[in-house]
């Protein structure tokens, strides 16, 4: 089964994009949208750069 966007409430007001995998596991969680119409801008907006987007990765300190 696909993935899937979810348009969410945020809960201080607004919308959230979840990212969800065929088994139901959130992958990503967006920052707040002001209503559903940004937040699916939102969505297409991130389908055109995560095909192209690089890794980086920040989860070590830099060697010194």
């Amino acid at each position: 089964m696909a993935g899937k966007f979810e348009l969410v409430v945020a809960e201080n007001g607004g919308v959230r994009i979840r990212l969800v995998n065929g088994a139901g596991n959130i992958l990503a969680v967006s920052g707040i949208y002001r209503d559903s119409a940004a937040a699916a801008s939102g969505v297409t907006e991130i389908r055109e750069h995560a095909a192209t987007a690089h890794i980086a990765d920040y989860s070590s300190p830099p060697p010194q």
